[in-house]
């Protein structure tokens, strides 16, 4: 056997993040170095450069990230030092050390103002501040970096998610019912979400077969937020109503696109793995919890 690949993993205990440093830890492929916040403050340069050409890593997957949309608006330094500039000094510092350089990205983005799923080779076109620094942490990243795989994903729910992290929609969904509280979800807004222990898999298998450029990874199909919701506590086994409500009904401070819905059009091209539908992952992450 090979000699494994070293591994460095930024943001391991987030909700992606804790599930590939599950995933990769228990594989002889790799050795993993989990790097939390505690251990790499991406927002410094210097640090990020000290701590990753320490070793001689050879992938390092930069899965840290501003994440909260609506803050975004507000936070815009925040999410463009983050999502944008921290990933161009990951970047850099994989390229210094002939490193394979991973980025995680969004479905934000799109403009989401179509019926049909965006592919890889569809042109982004952001609309909220969130998506506008996602994308420009792609750039830079296949700017600088000579060897790099952009992964993006949507709609993430996770282990880490429903603990460490201040819950997710699932378990927000489970919460509300439980509780008795009454739950108003969007129906017009359309998306594909994706299980991190499902993206995790893929990115491992990519990985092994040298994929680089852009690659969607999200589960297959797509749904409404509505629709998810009652997949939700229907595999929950809890009968509990869902008012559907009308996005215009409930107004945020960042716009959402309206079907950011995401499929691949070059997994099968690359690899035999395929990221099964939503709705199995989901009785999967239900069945598991």
């Amino acid at each position: 056997m090979s000699n494994p690949l070293k591994v460095a993993l930024i943001g391991s205990n987030g909700q992606l993040g804790s599930d590939i440093a599950s995933h990769f830890s228990q594989s002889a492929r790799y050795q993993l170095t989990a790097l939390t916040r505690a251990d790499i403050d991406i927002r410094k340069a210097d640090e990020v450069a000290r701590v990753l050409t320490s070793q001689k890593f050879d992938v390092v997957i930069n899965s840290a990230a501003y994440v909260r949309v609506d803050d975004c608006e507000q936070e815009v330094e925040t999410a463009f030092n983050v999502n944008a500039i921290s990933a161009l000094e990951v970047a850099r510092a994989c390229r210094d050390i002939g490193a394979f350089c991973v980025y995680i990205s969004s479905d934000y983005v799109f403009r989401g103002d179509r019926p049909d799923p965006y592919t890889e080779s569809d042109i982004p076109a952001p609309i909220n501040i969130y998506g506008t620094s996602k994308l420009t942490g792609e750039y830079l990243v296949r700017q600088t970096a000579p060897r790099s795989l952009i992964l993006r994903i949507s709609s993430v729910f996770g282990k880490a998610g429903a603990s460490g992290k201040g819950g997710n929609f699932v378990e927000t969904m489970i919460k509300k019912a439980k509780a008795g509280e009454p739950i108003k979800v969007v129906n017009d807004i359309f998306m594909s979400p994706t299980y991190t222990y499902d993206a995790a898999r893929l990115l491992d298998a990519l990985l092994q077969e040298g994929a680089s450029g852009i690659m969607h990874g999200a589960n297959a199909g797509s749904c409404s937020w509505h629709e998810f919701a009652s997949q939700v506590l229907r595999l929950a086994n809890i009968q509990y109503p869902i008012e559907a409500i009308p996005a215009l009904a409930f107004p945020t401070k960042a716009t959402r696109p309206m079907n950011s819905a995401i499929i691949s059009d070059r997994l099968a091209d690359i690899s035999t793995f395929k990221m099964r539908p939503w709705q199995e992952a989901l009785a999967a992450y239900i069945q598991a919890r």
